[in-house]
């Protein structure tokens, strides 16, 4: 009867890859605070990531254990990044290789398929002191089909509102309940609503909202019939 005990600093492959692209992303959040100018009010040398090659030298071990009693050995993998000073004395299998590849900064979303949004308003309520309108966004893929889980934020639009208004300022809307959601299962919308004034309203005011997930964007206007 043997028994061993064997501990090891291990990562997975994805481990390592997505360590560096933590730390990239670290680097750029630190060089994008570097304030525009100094204490004198210089410009300050600013500096952008623009791509990361990288090259890893990575130790493959398939080690073999033995736990004790009548308990069969087991084989396991580890993937260790190198070090030239790396010895071992144990009963392993050894595999060096390298993993090289190139981070590149790219604008949010560019490569993927683009979704489109598509707005729709229906009024649920209204009375003297207020008019309750429904918004649903829904987002859509290229041919046509419901995007699901995607966040979509609604806001209103208080300038765009100004300038269709000919500069008369509205009291601006409040919404029931939260502004942003992700897209539902059924219908791939995003539901939202919103309490207008009635004196506005009737006075053929406009309330334009504004809808956005990640770099998409569309408005959706309001106003009475």
């Amino acid at each position: 009867m043997s028994s061993t005990t064997t501990t090891t600093n291990s990562l997975a492959l994805h481990e390592i890859v997505l360590s560096i692209a933590d730390s990239l992303n670290e680097a750029q959040e630190t060089l994008r605070s570097v304030p525009q100018y100094d204490e004198y009010g210089r410009p300050n040398t600013l500096y952008q990531l623009p791509y990361l090659d990288f090259n890893l030298e990575v130790i493959s071990q398939f080690e073999t254990s033995q736990t004790g009693g009548n308990t069969a050995g087991g084989n396991a993998i580890r993937f260790i990044p190198f070090r030239s000073t790396e010895t071992t004395t144990k009963n392993q299998g050894i595999v060096t290789s390298n993993i090289s590849g190139r981070f590149v900064a790219v604008m949010p979303n560019e490569g993927l398929p683009q979704i489109s949004l598509n707005g729709i308003v229906k009024l649920v309520e209204a009375n003297s002191d207020y008019v309750l309108y429904s918004i649903a966004v829904q987002a859509l893929q290229p041919n046509g089909e419901w995007v699901i889980g995607q966040r979509i934020e609604i806001n209103f639009d208080e300038a765009t509102s100004l300038d269709l208004n000919s500069k008369i300022p509205v009291i601006v809307p409040s919404f029931i309940g939260s502004k942003d959601g992700f897209t539902r299962p059924d219908d791939g919308c995003v539901y939202v609503q919103v309490k207008l004034k009635t004196s506005d309203y009737d006075a053929g005011r406009t309330f334009v909202f504004k809808a956005n997930s990640g770099t998409q964007f569309m408005s959706i206007a309001i106003s009475k019939p």
